[in-house]
């Protein structure tokens, strides 16, 4: 059997309570009347964040090099440098855009070892187009002579995403092949 206890009489609902939980289930189930201004700046608000959303897909998907190599090859005589001498590659480019650039070189001497140079980090900015130089590293002292090839990286960031993630845009250049001459000889 059920017992029910009555309700005391503080606990009973007044006049005033019923019409403020009227009011309350009211407006939890009428159709939303927002004024004009709010839907305004809700829409400003929400095309703003898919603004910004869509700025760092943009960035995301930026893979694209801003440097066409159109040619490289080395320049000295004969293909031929001498340990401790430089090693002079003439290159043309198309350059598209501007740049933060890193370039990072690497010889394989003639005994197949790797010599690798500092990583060499400069801005790319100035006008856009073709872009001629004459450039290269010094063959260190302890290379050995025989058949030297180049190898190279260049990684390139173009937008604020790129340089925060390190996320950047990577090119393999070409190896360019030449022969190591021994040091020369002093009289």
């Amino acid at each position: 059997m059920i017992r029910h206890n009555r309700t005391p009489e503080l606990m009973k609902p007044t006049p005033t309570d019923i019409d403020l939980y009227a009011r309350a289930l009211a407006l939890s189930h009428a159709p939303r009347q927002v004024p004009i201004h709010h839907r305004v700046l809700d829409f400003f608000y929400w095309a703003g964040i898919m603004l910004a959303f869509g700025w760092v897909f943009s960035m995301a998907i930026d893979r694209d090099p801003p440097v066409k190599q159109l040619s490289r090859e080395v320049v000295n005589p004969d293909k031929r440098v001498r340990v401790g001498d430089r090693l002079l590659i003439h290159g043309v480019r198309d350059r598209l855009r501007s740049c933060e650039i890193a370039r990072r070189w690497w010889v394989i001497d003639g005994a197949g070892r790797r010599l690798d140079f500092e990583t060499e980090r400069f801005d790319a900015y100035g006008p856009l187009g073709r872009e001629e130089e004459v450039i290269g590293p010094y063959i260190p002292l302890d290379a050995m002579p025989g058949r030297g090839r180049l190898m190279g990286v260049v990684a390139y960031d173009c937008n604020p995403l790129q340089r925060a993630l390190g996320w950047s845009i990577v090119s393999i250049l070409p190896p360019l092949e030449f022969e190591i001459l021994p040091r020369a000889v002093s009289p």
